[in-house]
């Protein structure tokens, strides 16, 4: 039962927001960056070896790659982060929550902590993360690992789009239980729904009633494609990390033309297609997407 205090405290939610919106573009948000230089990030860190940094995509947690970490902790030291907002990490009301802006947050985690040479994972959300600090920091990155990446102009997936209706849609999303949202979400991103875990459903859904938690996922919605997505996209053939591109060949998510375009623009890169996969590969197929990352890293 939804209390008359919640329902009024969604309402006031609806009706408030960020008078002047910051354009979300590399020049606004990087180049005359004011971003939080002491944002908390939470990290699971695990294994020696040369660091590996893994980036999950939007609404998730590390917790995406705990299918993957054990076996790749035998060669390497991995630090799985929480982005700024998301799992445990600390979720400021800034309303900057771009690939841009995370992307300085990020840079600013490996810059104290004098981590280079590393191996770049990112997982959708976090895929585009990792190509802005691709084009930023490129020296820093050994190898580039991105996973169904955001990463050109595209639709957004319907779940996000009924966000954007004004009002019912911010109203559903806060009034609707953690556990149907999160479900649902997962329906749409898996090919075989009978291989949705349990136990991903239960983190993400606890991840959701943290405080603050729904009110970064809904502000972070609205900013997941860039205003200058197409000239950032044009950007993607400087890059000549050696780079390998997994994708669920059932993404409809991020669908897969858009693993062909990216293997087509990045010259240094190999691309590996998981059939009968949705959008989360590393979730639906671990086996085969630890045996596909251990060939390339190990290489």
């Amino acid at each position: 039962m939804i209390s008359y205090k919640k329902i009024f405290l969604i309402i006031g939610l609806v009706f408030t927001g960020c008078a002047h919106k910051v354009p979300n573009t590399w020049q606004s948000r990087i180049d005359q960056n004011s971003c939080e230089k002491d944002i908390k990030l939470y990290s699971k860190i695990l294994g020696k070896g040369q660091a590996v940094v893994m980036l999950h995509g939007f609404g998730t947690s590390h917790y995406t790659f705990s299918r993957l970490v054990p076996e790749l902790s035998k060669h390497f030291k991995i630090y799985a982060l929480d982005l700024k907002g998301f799992g445990k990490s600390q979720k400021p009301n800034d309303g900057r929550y771009s690939v841009y802006d995370q992307a300085i947050v990020i840079e600013n985690y490996l810059r104290e902590r004098k981590l280079k040479h590393i191996i770049l994972v990112g997982h959708s959300y976090g895929g585009g993360v990792a190509l802005v600090l691709a084009l930023m920091h490129p020296e820093w990155i050994d190898k580039l690992v991105l996973i169904d990446s955001a990463s050109y102009n595209q639709q957004l997936p319907k779940l996000i789009r009924w966000l954007q209706f004004p009002i019912l849609g911010k109203l559903g999303f806060f009034l609707l239980p953690s556990s149907y949202e999160v479900k649902e979400s997962y329906k749409y991103a898996f090919y075989d729904d009978s291989k949705i875990p349990e136990d991903i459903i239960s983190e993400y859904t606890h991840n959701l009633y943290l405080p603050g938690a729904k009110s970064v996922y809904y502000e972070a919605s609205k900013e997941l494609v860039p205003d200058d997505i197409e000239h950032i996209s044009r950007q993607y053939k400087k890059i000549k990390i050696p780079t390998l591109i997994i994708w669920g060949n059932n993404d409809i998510v991020i669908r897969k033309d858009k693993a062909l375009r990216l293997h087509h623009d990045i010259q240094n890169s190999h691309l590996k297609i998981i059939s009968e996969c949705g959008h989360i590969p590393q979730e639906e197929k671990p086996d085969e997407t630890l045996h596909i990352l251990e060939k390339f890293m190990l290489k």
